[in-house]
């Protein structure tokens, strides 16, 4: 079977060598992802699918640093959920993650990644570390920084991004393709932002782009704050719904600034 990112050369080439099966009634080698992600090798060089079966995972799951070269494959976004509730109360905003991977060369597709907090603080439900991580047809549920992309180069296509404060944020380098991004203000709270984008140098490489897809939902959003002085977001042929404000943008607490 091939790999889903094509020229792919960092993990033995396009083909994969193993592949786990996960299965909540005991139909596959085993029950939770965690323990699927534990099983593989430190190190590993080639391709390791994961496959998902439908269902709703209630749990924590960390790919680590020394496990590069795997595939998460759920069956659909609307069959395969992994859905945690934790908050920055915790350990942290970082660590609150539903799912954080952290090595090189991941691919994820068809699986819904939620964080059930709430809208009383950070919460996030994906957390991206790792450079070169691919996610295709994937929805990522919260609402206070939803979607959080620490580092690395990240490419997110067809997927669906729902949130209302600061719900894709980060320092990472990524493109996002065909994505629809649902922002849902609840009632009585202050608008929110779509992005918060980390840059503090001008010869910092990272950045976000929207290329395609909208901006919908309810309630009023901007698209974006900066988190630091050269935060830099394009939003490219994409569709704005009537959510997002007139003015777009929000200075936070920065002055402007010029490359």
């Amino acid at each position: 079977m091939l790999v889903m990112v094509c020229r792919a050369i960092d993990c033995g080439g396009n083909w994969i060598a193993n592949t786990i099966i996960v299965d909540q009634h005991k139909k596959g080698s085993f029950v939770t992802i965690q323990a699927a992600i534990d099983s593989i090798n430190n190190q590993n060089k080639n391709w390791v699918m994961i496959n998902i079966s439908p269902g709703i995972y209630n749990e924590k799951v960390h790919i680590p640093f020394e496990k590069p070269c795997i595939i998460l494959k759920g069956w659909g976004r609307n069959a395969t959920t992994i859905t945690y509730n934790d908050s920055f109360q915790n350990m942290g905003t970082s660590l609150s993650a539903s799912f954080i991977s952290s090595p090189p060369n991941v691919v994820v597709s068809g699986i819904t990644f939620k964080n059930t907090y709430g809208s009383n603080g950070p919460a996030v439900a994906v957390n991206i570390y790792g450079d070169k991580s691919a996610l295709y047809e994937c929805s990522f549920i919260g609402y206070q920084d939803t979607l959080l992309i620490t580092s690395g180069r990240s490419y997110f296509k067809n997927c669906f991004i729902q949130g209302e404060v600061d719900f894709i944020c980060g320092e990472g380098q990524s493109y996002f393709e065909n994505c629809v991004i649902n922002a849902v203000q609840e009632k009585g709270k202050p608008i929110g932002f779509v992005t918060a984008q980390h840059r503090n140098s001008p010869k910092d490489s990272n950045g976000f782009v929207f290329r395609g897809g909208s901006v919908v939902g309810t309630g009023n959003v901007n698209l974006g704050r900066p988190w630091g002085p050269y935060a830099r977001v394009i939003f490219w042929e994409t569709y704005f719904s009537s959510v997002v404000t007139p003015q777009g943008w929000d200075i936070w607490n920065l002055k402007p600034t010029q490359e």
